[in-house]
């Protein structure tokens, strides 16, 4: 139930829970770290004037353009034509801490950011999940930013940071393998801010400071002792799913990763699969991945791996973030495309399940495996078939 009348937004999360949601700042300048958690709330009724704007500011729409390189221009105008579309989790509510709640943080793709994962989010948030989505400052978001001090976090004055386009050719693997490591640092810097909440230790919030609409009910000490930290997962899409595969091989604090469309060239040569003792769960497109990557993927799907890999039918790259239900679909306009609603219910109850076998968590997925049994058609189990 909710309060109010609905603006345009994002498909609503399935859980018993409403989510919520607060971006997260963990000091000044260049170093600090900017999230977006999610998390459920106790909150009995939805209230619309508590959702967020899904583009949070036109910044992100000209970093978005800068990346598909697509004139800003064009862009605004399409946003305009399909309208506002907002994201249905309650900015800045309290979080629900009666129990202790399962881990999962997030590492974007390239050219996404923190919020553009939101319906995946906040469908996990809404089932008890806390999911921290970080918004990385290698060049690889499509914008970020920084408060250089406090004056500046007051007057809202940003140190902006704008997506880099690195060219093909002989320094383009080395640089995107120099993006992953920073890109692993920030993951291993958002495990050490996890750890340290849930043993007491909460950073001041640098947010708190910049002048907002929403009254804020959120306090992260109220995280304090309530983050089960012997389930820790980390997930994450396209250069983002390499990364938390990377992330894997540098923190034993990981117990499970989720790699949604991996691109694995960034790590192609890192032998992970030797490495890692983490199962990894791979949730891939249809459309995305070249022969080159399903060789690179297909060194996890071993017998002494416990990992699992599978594929939405008739989906794309798209499939996996919200733009798909902004915009609609913009990759292979020939292809059939799978309704985008059943392609993000698929991929958020193939995660549960997994989560639900490695945490016990969800405790109840009955509807989930009913669900995946239904839509059995639209998607496979095992290694990927190369597109091209």
């Amino acid at each position: 139930m909710s309060i109010g009348i609905e603006p345009k937004h994002l498909p609503q999360a399935t859980g018993p829970f409403i989510p919520g949601m607060m971006d997260v700042s963990t000091g000044y300048g260049e170093g600090s770290l900017l999230m977006r958690l999610y998390y459920p709330t106790n909150e009995k009724k939805d209230n619309p004037k508590k959702w967020m704007s899904w583009i949070p500011e036109q910044s992100y729409l000209k970093g978005l353009a800068n990346v598909t390189t697509i004139p800003y221009l064009f862009l605004r105008s399409a946003m305009w034509w399909y309208g506002r579309f907002h994201i249905p989790a309650l900015y800045g509510e309290k979080v629900k801490t009666d129990d202790k709640m399962k881990c999962i943080i997030l590492s974007h793709g390239l050219g996404s950011c923190r919020f553009l994962y939101s319906a995946l989010c906040c469908d996990l948030a809404s089932y008890g999940f806390v999911v921290v989505c970080l918004e990385h400052k290698d060049q690889s978001a499509c914008f970020t930013y920084h408060y250089a001090n406090k004056e500046a976090a007051q007057n809202d004055t940003k140190t902006e940071i704008h997506f880099k386009h690195v060219p093909l050719g002989k320094h383009h693997h080395s640089e995107r393998n120099q993006q992953i490591k920073i890109k692993a640092k920030e993951c291993s810097k958002a495990i050490d801010f996890v750890l340290e909440l849930n043993k007491g230790t909460a950073p001041s919030n640098v947010i708190n400071e910049v002048p907002t609409k929403y009254k804020i009910n959120f306090d992260l000490k109220d995280l304090m002792g309530k983050i089960d930290i012997d389930s820790l997962t980390i997930m994450g899409h396209s250069f983002g799913a390499a990364t938390a595969i990377y992330t894997c091989s540098l923190r034993s604090e990981i117990k499970q990763c989720i790699a949604m469309d991996p691109w694995m060239f960034p790590i192609k040569d890192e032998q992970l699969h030797e490495k890692l003792k983490q199962p990894i769960l791979f949730v891939n497109t249809y459309t995305f991945h070249l022969e080159a990557n399903v060789k690179s993927m297909a060194k996890f799907l071993t017998a002494d791996r416990k990992d699992e890999m599978y594929t939405i039918l008739n989906s794309t790259h798209e499939t996996q973030t919200d733009t798909v239900f902004i915009l609609g679909y913009w990759l292979n306009w020939f292809m059939r495309k799978i309704d985008p609603i059943i392609g993000l219910r698929i991929n958020d109850y193939i995660i549960m399940e997994f989560m639900h076998r490695y945490t016990s968590f969800p405790k109840d997925i009955e509807e989930q495996k009913t669900y995946l049994e239904k839509e059995k058609h639209n998607y496979l189990k095992g290694l990927t078939k190369p597109w091209a």
